[in-house]
């Protein structure tokens, strides 16, 4: 009977144990996104162990979050070990893990220079999955020659495609090109500055505060709506989203 005992004991602590690991690892995407906010940039140690231990157990979501976080650490010598976490992630199809690589690479950091070929490979995988922060990326590399030829036709249609998907930053850069363009069209810059601002965008609203302050075609002069605009750029300014 002791025997049968300890032999039922062993079953129901093993099926403890299974259950428990089972449990460590099988957290939701929600689960993974809390674990990173509470890990990003060396916050909290124990919420990177548990990621570190769900991507080691080969979650997707968790070696994203991890490359994620460990780009933000304070300790620098970390970002190799980010991007590596961030590349199994992307290999695997993982359409934010194939943006973030692009990004960092773009971006390079205090202790290596932009790998813009690099860069520009992991943000074309992201863009192909559909990514308007990766084309808008991407707009930047053709528009000024980052590690590929300029291109202002190929940086358009990424900038019109970021833009058309609510990307204020692209809404600004495609203002600027029709504004700075041979066949200058004012109008059509106006309506993306106009469409930057609506989101909120400083630069959109400063170009916005000029023509109103200078007065041109599509804007008459004013000082009092200039003044707004003003006022507008300052809440902007404290109320600054993050960018692409």
């Amino acid at each position: 009977m002791n025997t049968s005992n300890n032999t039922l004991r062993l079953l129901f602590a093993t099926f403890a144990i299974a259950c428990t690991v089972a449990c460590a690892f099988a957290q939701t995407s929600a689960d993974i996104d809390r674990l990173r906010m509470h890990a990003d940039a060396g916050r909290d140690e124990r919420a990177l162990r548990t990621l570190l231990q769900s991507a080691n157990s080969g979650n997707i979501d968790a070696q994203r979050a991890t490359g994620e976080a460990l780009l933000n650490h304070p300790d620098p010598s970390r970002r190799n070990e980010a991007l590596q976490w961030l590349e199994r992630a992307a290999t695997q199809d993982d359409l934010r893990a194939m943006f973030a690589l692009g990004k960092a690479y773009f971006a390079g950091d205090t202790t290596r220079r932009p790998d813009y070929p690099t860069a520009h490979r992991w943000l074309s995988h992201a863009h192909r999955k559909g990514s308007p922060h990766a084309a808008y990326y991407l707009g930047l590399m053709h528009k000024s020659g980052y590690g590929v030829s300029i291109n202002m036709s190929i940086a358009m249609k990424h900038f019109q495609f970021a833009a058309d998907q609510n990307i204020a930053e692209a809404m600004y850069e495609l203002g600027n090109a029709h504004a700075d363009s041979v066949d200058e069209d004012r109008r059509e810059a106006m309506r993306w500055y106009l469409r930057a601002a609506a989101l909120e965008y400083a630069p959109a609203i400063q170009e916005i505060a000029n023509a109103y302050a200078r007065g041109d075609s599509m804007l008459p002069q004013s000082d009092l709506q200039a003044s707004m605009m003003l006022k507008a750029i300052e809440h902007a300014l404290k109320h600054r989203k993050a960018a692409p």
